[in-house]
């Protein structure tokens, strides 16, 4: 075998770079499969799983120092603009106040705020707070949170009503904002939340709507035994969705789209569901 491979290897060197390249490629290939079926040979239950790839404050400062955000897009998500008006709008309120949980810089926040609304994110990395504003040129002011650790930024110009606070999710209360939000948008805070604190962080985004209030909430469904570095964003089937969020609302699953390409290649998996769940809190 060892011979045949050098035989090979040789042979693409005289032939030209092109074909080596497509052959080292096949042989890296092969050996990906290989990896992946050893560990289909010890397939783990989800709570394994769950025990893995947890993520720290400074493991997500230094993804952001590193612009090692793949996660973040340059433009509105496309769930967010298809759904906005049947589940996030509220006509009878216009500037109805929305909660972007974990927002990083997303543009989904100008998106919202371009419709109208009181727009509030909370980020624990601090970079990507001023880099929202920075980049998108939206002149800004930063005070220190009085009784937390951590500071908000707040948007100075009128038709940009958007409001970030930088200080650790669970710091932010009801009795720290104000008031309690209207709508929530969740894209990619439950499916990064580390697995065990998931509980906690659905009770706490309860605590933070009003009566009334509603939401969208991303979820990702794989194969657990496809994913050769554990970590976010995490697994976060159907089953649990229901688990976490029925006992605090309704939860109704509006549709499920098949990732494919990039989106999930970076992740070594064979399929990704992208799933959209309507959230009622505060259920009868």
């Amino acid at each position: 075998m060892y011979a045949i491979s050098s035989h090979i290897c040789r042979k693409a060197e005289r032939v030209g770079g092109r074909l080596r390249y497509l052959i080292l490629g096949a042989l890296t290939r092969s050996t990906y499969r290989i990896d992946r079926l050893k560990m289909s040979e010890n397939r783990q239950t989800y709570e394994d799983y769950a025990q893995k790839g947890h993520y720290n404050h400074q493991d997500w400062s230094q993804r952001w120092q590193n612009q090692t955000t793949k996660w973040h897009v340059e433009e509105a998500n496309p769930h967010l603009v298809e759904n906005y008006e049947t589940h996030l709008q509220d006509k009878d309120n216009p500037h109805s106040s929305i909660f972007v949980p974990l927002c990083g810089k997303s543009l989904d926040m100008i998106w919202l705020a371009q419709k109208g609304h009181q727009v509030v994110g909370v980020e624990v990395v601090e970079q990507p707070c001023h880099d929202f504003f920075q980049e998108n040129k939206i002149e800004y002011k930063v005070q220190n949170l009085q009784g937390v650790e951590g500071k908000v930024l707040t948007s100075q110009v009128t038709e940009m009503n958007i409001t970030i606070y930088n200080c650790d999710y669970f710091a932010l209360t009801p009795k720290l904002l104000g008031y309690r939000f209207d709508s929530v948008w969740d894209r990619a805070a439950f499916v990064a939340i580390n697995p065990d604190l998931r509980c906690d962080y659905a009770k706490h985004l309860a605590s933070l709507m009003a009566p009334s209030g509603r939401g969208l909430l991303v979820s990702l469904n794989y194969d657990i035994n496809e994913r050769i570095h554990p970590g976010p964003p995490f697994c976060t089937p159907d089953a649990l969705v229901q688990s976490v969020f029925s006992p605090l609302a309704l939860v109704q699953k509006l549709s499920s789209t098949l990732l494919t390409g990039q989106r999930i290649e970076r992740f070594h998996l064979s399929y990704m569901d992208e799933n959209i769940n309507y959230l009622k809190f505060n259920k009868e």
